[in-house]
This record gives C-alpha cells, structure tokens and sequence, in this order.
C-alpha cells in the first residue's frame, strides 16, 4: 500500500467531512464525533482485505477495511488520527451548512 497523507486519493478525497461512526471501548471519540480528512493510506489489496477482516474478527470487530485515512477531529485541530475507512462515514453537504451556521 502506498502512503497518502495529504493527497487526494482515497474513496473520499482530502477535506471530505466525516463522521465518527462504530464506535468501540475505549475510542477517544465517540460517534457523531466530526472532522476533516487529510489524507489516506490504501487501498488494500483484495487478498489484504481478507487478511485484515479475519485479523479484526479474531478481535470482535466485524469490519472491511479498504482505506485508512487520516482525519484531524474537530476538537483536536492539527493533530491527525489514523482510522479505518469503516469507522467514519461522509457528512452530506446540507449537514455541513448546518454545522457552519452553528460555529
């Protein structure tokens, strides 16, 4: 896999909004929480998926993981966290002008 960080390839580019979903024990952000991409590690290759899906249920998690991105929290400005694409969804662009009437 090629590293990415602050290209825009991904299945969503550099800058997307996403979402905090699936949250587990012990994540320093829970779902709902919001933030930017700013870049990508990926994609797996198909034999590195499987390998990866059955490494995560080894662990409870049920998951497939195409891409790992980079997402800066709202909450924690520059600081960029590693995250599997499975675990942050997109944010529609009508929940994004309600977000930016809010600030």
């Amino acid at each position: 896999m090629e590293v990415l960080v602050g290209k825009d390839e991904g299945r969503w580019p550099k800058g997307t909004r996403v979402r905090k979903v699936n949250t587990k024990a012990g994540d320093a952000h829970q779902d709902g929480a919001l933030g930017t991409i700013v870049g990508a590690l990926g994609p797996a290759s198909p034999s590195q998926r499987a390998e990866l899906i059955i490494e995560l249920a080894k662990k409870g998690v049920n998951g497939d993981v195409e891409y790992f991105y980079w997402v800066e929290w709202d909450d924690m400005p520059g600081i960029p966290v590693g995250i599997a694409d499975f675990r942050i969804e997109p944010i529609e662009e009508e929940e994004k002008d309600v977000s930016n009437k809010r600030s």
